[in-house]
């Protein structure tokens, strides 16, 4: 009896021509899954949901890039030096929660200067949502 769980024989499928990753679909379930409780708890706290989306479309595109660096930093041998891979191809593998959590904050609290909304109030809505996601 094995004492592993296997990794399945597929990663993904054909979308005319993309390729499509299993991980890649779930990364984004997570992002839209957040994004609706974030929405439903900031409008619940009387915030608009023009702001929340304002602080969102800034933090998720720094959360992501955050969430590649951090793991390129943390995983140097495997990007840096002959014959290694390539830091900016994400479909390689390799994307880090901390990172992610890391400059994803940073975009949310420029969001919320630029949308001029309390930071931690936008916090406390995030945080469920930010939860969800990872699971």
């Amino acid at each position: 009896m094995p004492l592993f769980i296997p990794s399945p024989s597929i990663s993904g499928f054909q979308l005319g021509p993309l390729n499509i990753h299993f991980y890649a679909v779930c990364i984004l379930l997570g992002i839209f899954a957040a994004w609706g409780l974030g929405v439903k708890r900031w409008t619940a706290r009387g915030g608009t949901s023009d702001t929340f989306e304002t602080c969102i479309i800034i933090a998720i595109p720094m959360g992501v890039v955050g969430a590649r660096v951090y793991h390129v930093l943390t995983h140097w041998g495997d990007y840096f030096g002959p014959g290694q891979l390539n830091p900016f191809f994400i479909w390689e593998g390799g994307i880090a929660i901390f990172g992610a959590i890391g400059l994803g904050a940073f975009g949310a609290w420029i969001g919320s200067r630029v949308s001029k909304v309390s930071f931690a109030a936008l916090a406390v809505a995030l945080a469920a949502g930010l939860v969800l996601a990872q699971c």
